[in-house]
């Protein structure tokens, strides 16, 4: 498993102005390119800050930037599932080595295929006991207008075990879609780009 240092105490907050920026620069290699990037993100009950990002550099600061590379919205209660998971079994944190060397989403050769995208997508984790935890993206077009959470383009939906097995490298998010391992509803055209996207950061699954 990837080793992710996630202090006990870690608020929405301090997440995001300070944990994650040295999880960035922990993971993010040398040879990560040089590219300037802006992730607009937005927690609802929390904050919005603007995320700058340069090779191994993160900078955060207060408040939404105009026209970002990309946008993401989620709740403040989405981050606090997410906390109390990487305190405890740790089951939505990735567990391979990618093979293209990104091993955090704000990886620049991430974000740099991810904002090739254009619109809004919605990303939905459902577990047994019913609750469901979504985050929504905006990039290309999308990035370039206010954010707006409602009515993406295509929501993607999955379960615990099906993420589970993402996160382990068994499952490829391409194959997912194609397999229906996942329920979409809308712009399935939207949904595969973005998987192919992050298809090559991802370990080829043993057949």
């Amino acid at each position: 498993m990837i080793a992710f240092d996630i202090p006990p105490g870690t608020t929405v907050k301090s997440l995001v102005e300070t944990v994650y920026p040295a999880i960035h620069a922990q993971h993010v290699g040398d040879d990560a390119p040089a590219d300037a990037f802006s992730v607009v993100v937005r927690i609802d009950d929390a904050g919005s800050w603007t995320v700058h990002i340069r090779g191994r550099e993160m900078r955060v600061v207060e408040g939404e930037a105009p026209r970002p590379t990309l946008w993401l919205y989620t709740t403040a209660r989405a981050v606090e599932r997410f906390l109390e998971d990487a305190a405890g079994e740790q089951r939505f944190l990735p567990k391979f080595a990618t093979p293209a060397g990104a091993s955090v989403l704000s990886d620049p050769r991430l974000v740099k295929r991810v904002a090739m995208a254009h619109g809004r997508i919605e990303l939905a984790l459902r577990d047994a006991d019913g609750e469901r935890t979504a985050i929504v993206l905006g990039f290309g077009d999308a990035a370039r207008r206010r954010i707006d959470p409602d009515e993406a383009e295509v929501v993607v939906e999955a379960g615990l075990e099906t993420v589970e097995r993402m996160l382990a490298g068994e499952l490829a998010p391409e194959d997912a879609l194609v397999d229906g391992d996942v329920t979409l509803r809308g712009n399935r055209m939207l949904a595969l780009q973005l998987a192919l996207a992050v298809a090559p950061f991802y370990p080829i699954p043993k057949r």
